[in-house]
């Protein structure tokens, strides 16, 4: 194997393109680093790579390994004797510029991927997170058909902190309305996360005030919202777990996250339910057109925005169910407050300690940004009201407010994006998506990026 050191200055790259196929005269994705190291792999270490991943030479039993998160303190090379039994593993040979130019949490990440590992994805020769997920939901498919509904059914909030058009929170409700027993929703508070995702201290407390908004909503239902914190992410499924046997439930519901670390836990958690003689129940909510839905014509994944976004706009309009709301979830029996008395009396924890706004920030930044999905809506209905039609010549102008200053809910799920979707096309002249008010094209295209990032994500994990 030989490397070749390339200095990248500007996009488009022939190396991005060559990772990810696409034409070299297109924009890219996301920029490069600086300066990366190109692995050149000869067709006979190829097929013998392919060989031991496919016998199990390197200890798997004919399993496909993925690396394991382990913690690497930053001025501490990685063993060599780690990786010798899988190149794979071994880490990018610029690891280090990371260390001294960049902002890397070690407690949380390895060492950054091999360009040689990402051709591995790229080729089909390691398995993807998603394609991990989906190959455990289908094998346990037929057990979990088989799991009997007990006493309640738990939907799990992530980032969809909401009671309308929430597709996994609706199958919870149908399916405990059906059976004839309580819903009870769930959110774990993951310090770890907060600070292995850099997320800053103000989305902590709008994170937070929305849980005390949707507490109150679902409990005018009479259903309770459970908010624990959990101090070790690690330690997240298996409390999950235990919370479903405290409550005595057997069926989990809840939606789709696309990082790669999301899509891991959620197939430990698959399995780890099956093992305990439970189910989970996964939906795809985040965005309008699920990732792995759209491809090429060479039948590939996207790599450049605007064909895809052609695409997404044909496949909407061929699939108007895909942003077509779910409805709310019924009310519980008026029994569950007894019966879940205890739940129905949690509080919503602080911010961690290193997460918490100063009362002068609390003062200056809670007034920006209001919480709860009625606040999203309101904003959503004033923007659509006033400025989307305007929103094409304005968006780039700082002394207008041209923009929806929506970011903020659909980064925390207190709108999703088929709402938005909807509600701007009902505004339009044209029940097209590309046709219309060009204000109104705009804006739906601006939506439709936080699918692409999605879509990207999940075919290339090695993005970041």
């Amino acid at each position: 194997m030989s490397y070749v050191k390339l200095t990248l200055r500007r996009l488009p790259t022939s190396v991005f393109c060559t990772l990810t196929n696409a034409s070299p005269n297109q924009r890219s994705v996301i920029p490069p680093p600086k300066t990366i190291m190109l692995a050149t792999v000869s067709p006979r270490d190829r097929l013998k790579r392919k060989a031991r991943l496919s016998n199990g030479t390197d200890g798997s039993n004919g399993q496909i390994v993925v690396e394991k998160r382990h913690k690497t303190a930053a001025a501490s090379p990685p063993s060599t004797s780690n990786f010798s039994n899988d190149p794979l593993r071994a880490p990018h040979p610029f690891y280090r510029e990371s260390e001294e130019n960049g902002i890397v949490l070690r407690e949380y990440y390895p060492h950054e991927m091999s360009n040689d590992r990402a051709r591995a994805y790229n080729a089909d020769e390691l398995p993807r997170p998603i394609e991990r997920l989906n190959a455990a939901l289908a094998e346990l498919s037929a057990q979990r058909k088989l799991v009997k509904v007990k006493d309640a059914v738990v939907h799990w909030f992530k980032w969809d902190l909401r009671t309308s058009d929430n597709r996994a929170l609706f199958q919870a409700s149908e399916m405990a309305r059906e059976v004839g027993v309580p819903l009870i929703g769930l959110y774990i508070i993951s310090p770890q996360d907060f600070e292995a995702h850099l997320t800053a201290p103000v989305r902590v407390d709008f994170t937070l005030r929305t849980l005390q908004v949707l507490q109150d909503d679902l409990a005018r239902l009479d259903i309770p919202l459970w908010v624990e914190t959990v101090e070790k992410r690690a330690r997240v499924p298996e409390r999950v777990v235990d919370l479903m046997r405290e409550w005595s439930s057997n069926h989990l519901f809840a939606n789709i996250e696309y990082e790669v670390d999301e899509l891991r836990r959620e197939e430990k958690l698959a399995r780890l339910l099956n093992a305990n003689g439970m189910a989970l129940h996964l939906a795809h909510d985040t965005c309008v057109v699920p990732p792995g839905q759209l491809r090429s014509g060479s039948g590939n994944q996207y790599a450049v925005y605007t064909p895809w976004f052609r695409s997404w706009i044909r496949h909407i309009h061929e699939n108007l169910d895909l942003i077509e709301p779910s409805a709310s979830p019924s009310p519980n029996p008026p029994s569950a407050r007894q019966t879940y008395a205890r739940l129905f009396a949690c509080k919503i924890p602080p911010a961690p300690a290193n997460k918490r706004l100063s009362s002068e920030e609390e003062k200056r930044f809670r007034p920006l940004w209001p919480a709860g999905e009625r606040e999203a809506m309101k904003r959503l209905a004033k923007f659509c009201e006033e400025d989307i039609g305007q929103y094409g010549r304005n968006r780039n102008i700082p002394s207008t407010s041209g923009t929806s200053s929506l970011s903020v809910h659909f980064a925390s799920g207190t709108l999703s994006a088929r709402t938005a979707v909807r509600t701007a096309r009902a505004r339009n002249n044209t029940k097209k998506l590309d046709g219309g008010h060009e204000g109104i094209q705009t804006w739906i295209s601006e939506v439709a990026w936080r699918d692409f990032y999605k879509h990207v994500l999940v075919h290339w994990p090695y993005i970041w």
